[in-house]
């Protein structure tokens, strides 16, 4: 009785051990499973990543789309021709230091008397003639105008945008250009967002540059372009990442992103300069602005802040009142 009862219990736990490692077995198998099913998209994922940092990102930047001004009619009520404005304008083309050609235009003043030039810096992606407002209300108020295209943008030579890098040294070019016409005229310049970060370089460059207007621009290029990568990457806000893109970027278009810092440049400027930012500028945080005016020790400086507005919408949210507190400051130059 007690070996048919010892036989009995083997055989019931040989079956629970059977039963045991075939439960393990599925167990296995579908965990197996599981990883699979999550491995195919977290390496497809990687993959993506790899190509858009390695081979994407690195080229976003310093490749801007290439627009002309007829490309960009659609954008200016008036048109893209400066007759339009009521400007009086030639073509001029100048030759960078490194030979490269600068499509430009030179608006003349509509006033009797020329009391100086300006140089206009369009944005990136943006060509001289998205410019052609601000070398209306220049010409109204006495002031000639040149409008170029930056390097590697409209009609102007390049293959890269280099934030400022090689561009700084355009406007060195260009200052010579505009005082062999103008010698006896006070020379200005005046950038929007990437022209922004180009005129505060230029200025820290040349102190031919007397006086400037600097809108919606940042403070430093790493910081920009993990603004810009968080676009990119749902959120995301990564210095390893941005290191990276920007450390092929550099090897790609020959300079070193890592010295773009426009606040660096406006601690040597102590020339006047006019700061304006939106309050709601989603690209281009208000606070890299602000950074640029508090490091700038120029006695002249000045702060506009405008209430709702955006990165690309400054003037239209401001106004007269914008046109008008430019139109004073320009005034304050003129009698230096």
């Amino acid at each position: 009785m007690n070996n048919r009862t010892n036989r009995t219990n083997r055989k019931i736990e040989k079956s629970n051990q059977s039963y045991q490692s075939k439960n393990r077995t599925n167990r296995s198998v579908n965990y197996k499973k599981i990883a699979l099913w999550l491995g195919i998209p977290a390496f497809l994922l990687a993959g993506v990543g790899y190509l858009a940092v390695e081979h994407i990102l690195p080229y976003s930047g310093i490749k801007p789309m290439r627009r002309t001004g007829e490309q960009m009619a659609w954008y200016l009520p008036k048109g893209v021709d400066p007759s339009n404005y009521g400007l009086t304008f030639e073509k001029m083309r100048i030759q960078t230091p490194d030979t490269l050609q600068l499509s430009a235009l030179l608006v003349h003043a509509n006033t009797d008397t020329t009391k100086g030039v300006v140089v206009v810096l369009h944005g990136i992606s943006g060509c001289k003639e998205t410019q052609l407002e601000r070398a209306q209300l220049l010409a109204e108020a006495g002031y000639a105008c040149l409008l170029p295209d930056l390097r590697a943008h409209g009609e102007s030579g390049g293959e890269y945008c280099t934030f400022g890098y090689y561009e700084k040294y355009d406007l060195q070019a260009i200052a010579d250009t505009l005082q062999a016409r103008f010698p006896r005229l006070p020379l200005g310049i005046w950038g929007a967002s990437l022209g922004g970060a180009i005129a505060l370089q230029g200025m820290a460059a040349d102190p031919r540059y007397n006086f400037g207007i600097v809108e919606s621009t940042f403070h430093d290029f790493k910081m920009v372009a993990m603004e810009f990568g968080a676009d990119w990457f749902f959120g995301l806000r990564s210095h390893w990442m941005t290191d990276r893109v920007l450390e092929n970027s550099g090897k790609i278009a020959r300079f070193d992103p890592f010295s773009i810092q426009p606040a660096r440049a406006a601690q040597q400027i102590t020339r006047p300069v006019l700061f304006m930012h939106g309050d709601k500028d989603s690209r281009i945080p208000m606070w890299f602005g602000e950074r640029n005016y508090e490091v700038c020790p120029a006695p002249g400086k000045k702060w506009r802040k405008v209430q709702g507005a955006g990165h690309n919408n400054l003037w239209r949210v401001a106004g007269e009142s914008l046109w008008q507190e430019v139109r004073l400051f320009l005034a304050e130059q003129s009698r230096r």
